[in-house]
């Protein structure tokens, strides 16, 4: 078994059959590098704090991403509200995240998604550089919308949040994502 493009192959028998001196050789490249983009990352238990309208709080659900170099240590959901009718929802969203580089490299460029259901949301970005081991405030206001849920979601609809996308020098990194299907969400949201 390898792995191609984050999914787990199984070569064919001809390949296999080939040239065993190959075969070595394919296997032993074709491992999943588990960090290519060379940080270490510190273990944490941290379960963040979601603060905010009582409404929405209990809606929230952050995604476990253990590789991940930044960590969401909170979320605060004032001046947030969120209303639902059938199959229709529309949202208002002034989110604020403390979050850690638990990383041992310094950050460049991170990015937090919020979304509804798992499909709409809000994202939120950094201006600065997260040294190795230091909080930031990352802050998303004023972002409103509206949308459809599937027919088949859940009730109430959920707040995930997760880590996106990050820069640490010349490397692009996406951190792992892990949605236990007890949450009701389809892994469509997944993208």
């Amino acid at each position: 078994m390898f792995t191609i493009g984050g999914q787990h192959a199984t070569p064919s028998r001809p390949l296999l059959c080939f040239s065993s001196r190959f075969c070595r050789w394919f296997f032993a490249h074709q491992q999943s590098q588990p960090n290519a983009c060379g940080f270490t990352v510190q273990a944490s238990s941290i379960k963040p704090e979601v603060t905010g309208p009582p409404d929405l709080v209990p809606l929230v659900y952050v995604v476990e991403q253990p590789d991940s170099p930044i960590e969401i240590q909170s979320i605060n959901l004032d001046g947030s509200w969120l209303s639902v009718s059938g199959d229709r929802y529309s949202e208002r969203t002034c989110v604020r995240y403390q979050v850690r580089n638990r990383s041992d490299r310094a950050i460049q460029h991170l990015a937090l998604l919020l979304a509804y259901d798992g499909r709409g949301g809000a994202g939120a970005s950094n201006s600065a550089p997260v040294s190795a081991g230091q909080t930031a405030e990352v802050i998303a206001c004023g972002i409103g919308g509206f949308g459809g849920t599937d027919s088949t979601s859940t009730n109430p609809m959920k707040i995930l949040v997760s880590v996106g996308a990050i820069t640490i020098d010349d490397c692009a990194f996406r951190p792992s994502v892990r949605v236990p299907l007890s949450w009701g969400v389809k892994p469509s949201w997944l993208w």
